[in-house]
């Protein structure tokens, strides 16, 4: 049995959905119980554990071989945030480790090992260069997770996710038809890591059954920019072209999370990416230009 947290957001009801399809038993500590029977496969077990209390997350992971902890925050305010990537981070493994549970799998993020170069690494050359509070949040938890004693952890760091999901067309999604419809004035063409989100699932489930105690995993499918990436899925669609701004350029006032995160990136070298050990486990990823052919389709557009 398997408990995740975070099965309602995007990449969690997409990790499990594939736990399903593969025969894994899941169990899902959610906040609303009726959402979650709404959005989640048939047979899923269901438990009600806050990330700010540990007895019920207890409760929850117990009996559990593993812990899939994907539930967090971006985009809110820094209290927030920290409040749910660190202290909630720390809240699952307090409970994980109570209830026994052999292995964790940490989702971070890449924002939390870029370096000033752009490199991207599972074992980073450089210090971690992003600064605001989704990044360094995400940090400060794989610290905490990779600490750990009595219990075995792995983190795993998706690059930017898009694709299908149960939960419907957010994260990177959103901008993508946004922009499409002719309602983002503009992103900048940073060079950055893109993965599907069904990819990023079979990743996170790789980790926790071959994967290295106290290792990192890094889940990228490709690089690729923004522009290529925004217009290669309005020419699936019939979309407007976005304009494109070169790196370095700020956007104006209003620009929505997933847009700002080009910017963001922009002021940095094009990123690289070594996943050298998730592609030791299996990991093997579709490009980009499969990848949004995919995502086109399941939005309905074509």
């Amino acid at each position: 049995m398997l408990m995740v947290t975070g099965a309602t957001g995007f990449l969690g009801s997409a990790l499990v959905d594939v736990a399903v399809r593969r025969g894994l038993a899941v169990r899902a500590a959610v906040r609303d119980v009726d959402r979650a029977r709404a959005l989640l496969p048939a047979g899923v077990g269901l438990a009600v554990a806050p990330l700010d209390d540990v007895d019920a997350l207890t409760r929850a992971a117990h009996g559990c071989t593993g812990v899939l902890h994907l539930a967090g925050s971006v985009g809110h305010s820094p209290q927030e945030t920290r409040r749910a990537n660190v202290e909630g981070t720390r809240a699952v493994l307090d409970a994980a480790t109570a209830a026994g549970v052999r292995r964790l799998v940490l989702t971070s993020s890449s924002a939390a090992v870029i370096d000033a170069d752009g490199l991207v690494a599972e074992e980073p050359v450089g210090p971690p260069a992003l600064t605001d509070p989704y990044s360094t949040s995400k940090a400060e938890a794989e610290r905490i997770v990779l600490a750990a004693t009595g219990i075995e952890t792995v983190v795993v760091n998706p690059v930017n996710i898009y694709g299908p999901s149960p939960q419907g067309p957010h994260s990177y999604n959103g901008l993508f038809l946004a922009a499409a419809r002719g309602e983002v004035p503009a992103v900048v063409d940073a060079t950055v890591g893109w993965v599907l989100a069904e990819d990023a699932a079979l990743g996170h489930l790789l980790a926790f059954e071959r994967g290295t105690p106290g290792r990192r995993y890094v889940l990228c499918g490709e690089t690729a920019t923004f522009g290529r990436v925004l217009h290669t899925f309005a020419g699936h669609v019939g979309g407007a072209m976005v304009d494109v701004l070169p790196p370095g350029s700020a956007l104006g006032e209003g620009a929505a999370t997933f847009a700002r995160r080009s910017e963001v990136y922009g002021r940095f070298p094009p990123v690289r990416v070594d996943d050298r050990g998730a592609r030791a486990l299996g990991f093997s990823p579709r490009g980009v230009v499969e990848g949004l052919a995919l995502t086109a389709r399941w939005t309905g557009r074509v």
